[in-house]
């Protein structure tokens, strides 16, 4: 098992990528990804830290090509935040949510449940995440006024 990092996850696609430290990626389908014995299992969460046990048989790896994770096991329980919604520009998709937790995370379209369109000021709940090293809300809950 080698020490990672969930990189990019396209959950249309299933499918994603772990980093290590030296930038070394690894491709996951999401078959292979074990949330472990914790109580809430989202689908991988960007930066999390997972252990990863590459399928040997893809392990010299293709050119151009990453190897395949025969595993990735979850090392954490993930926690959610909620937040409010401060801005959001629905034509570029993008904006961001203040946490409970006084964090400010970039909030993209792509994150959002539901294809629901985020308002400023409406209350979310999401996973805290990392992306290029920045707070980012991941798999985001968009609240409905009195939803708890």
């Amino acid at each position: 098992m080698t020490m990672m990092r969930i990189h990019k996850y396209i959950p249309q696609k299933m499918y994603g990528f772990a980093i290590d430290d030296a930038g070394e990626q690894v491709f996951f389908h999401l078959g292979r990804f074990h949330p472990g014995e914790f109580e809430t299992t989202p689908p991988p969460i960007l930066g999390e830290p997972v252990d990863v046990e590459l399928d040997l048989a893809t392990a010299s790896g293709e050119r151009n090509k990453a190897p395949r994770a025969d595993r990735v096991r979850r090392v954490s329980n993930p926690t959610q935040v909620e937040g409010v919604i401060e801005t959001f520009d629905a034509e570029r998709g993008y904006g961001f949510i203040v946490g409970e937790d006084n964090v400010t995370y970039h909030l993209h379209q792509s994150e959002v449940l539901n294809n629901r369109v985020p308002l400023p000021q409406q209350r979310a709940r999401f996973y805290p995440g990392l992306r290029q090293n920045r707070p980012r809300a991941c798999h985001v809950q968009v609240l409905r006024d009195g939803e708890t």
